[in-house]
């Protein structure tokens, strides 16, 4: 007798997009996606799958997934996104990724599908809700800075770099049971302002938006550091949820 497999919830995660020209890893084009974003769903329960760059198969990938995780990435969004014509010079596009990107995760964001954002992610959420992106933070000298690769004691990602204080009356408090959490943090742009719908729940000591949910949405999450580096038992936490809420999504969607 066959033994039936586990229904692991389907977790999409959207990859990275590279130019082979300008690659040493390989000539021709190819997608890309950090282990670590892959382990720390697998590890929580979940059953990643690369979602390719497919416009006319978007639905279909829809259908299929439990769960949403838009990752990020050394590139930023178009400031056009966000309703600017300057471009600062620091400026990464990517516009095969983020044209994708932008559709998928607008068609996601009208259904009840988790969604889980991380660094570009966050950044992405807040935009197709309206917000502003802050270009490059050390133009801004109130604010720290917040690419830790900068300082020789913290080039490890791993290692904790600033506190977050947490919004109590939030779901991300109920997730995390945290006040005051240590996060790492690889970032020149942050959002500077969020979107219609969006709540802050999270900031850095200087004041930069460092976590945000949509109390309307059963799991809408965005997060501006690397939780996938596992710096805290706050990020354990948060991957555990985002995959349990995908299992919900599953059974509600198999039982529908």
């Amino acid at each position: 007798m066959t033994k039936k497999s586990k229904n692991y919830p389907v977790i999409g995660v959207l990859p990275d997009f590279q130019n082979g020209a300008d690659n040493t890893y390989s000539k021709k084009d190819f997608y890309a996606i950090r282990k670590n974003y892959i382990d720390g769903i697998s590890s929580a329960g979940g059953l990643p799958i690369i979602i390719t760059y497919d416009y006319a198969k978007i639905d279909n990938y829809l259908n299929i997934i439990d769960g949403l995780m838009v990752v990020g990435g050394y590139m930023d969004i178009h400031p056009n996104r966000y309703g600017e014509n300057f471009i600062h010079p620091s400026v990464k596009l990517n516009l095969m990724r983020e044209n994708f990107e932008h559709e998928f995760v607008s068609k996601a964001l009208q259904t009840p599908l988790p969604i889980f954002g991380i660094c570009n992610g966050m950044q992405l959420i807040s935009i197709l809700h309206g917000g502003k992106i802050l270009q490059h933070i050390p133009d801004h000298p109130q604010f720290m800075d917040h690419e830790q690769s900068h300082f020789a004691e913290f080039k490890e990602y791993g290692a904790p770099y600033h506190e977050i204080t947490v919004d109590k009356n939030s779901n991300f408090y109920r997730i995390t049971q945290t006040e005051k959490f240590s996060s790492n943090s690889s970032h020149h742009q942050a959002v500077e302002s969020i979107g219609d719908g969006l709540k802050v729940v999270g900031t850095a000591s200087d004041g930069i938006i460092e976590a945000f949910e949509k109390p309307n949405h059963p799991f809408c999450l965005g997060v501006q550091w690397h939780p996938e580096f596992h710096t805290s038992q706050a990020d354990e936490k948060l991957f555990g949820e985002f995959v349990n809420q995908a299992n919900l999504y599953q059974k509600t969607k198999n039982h529908g």
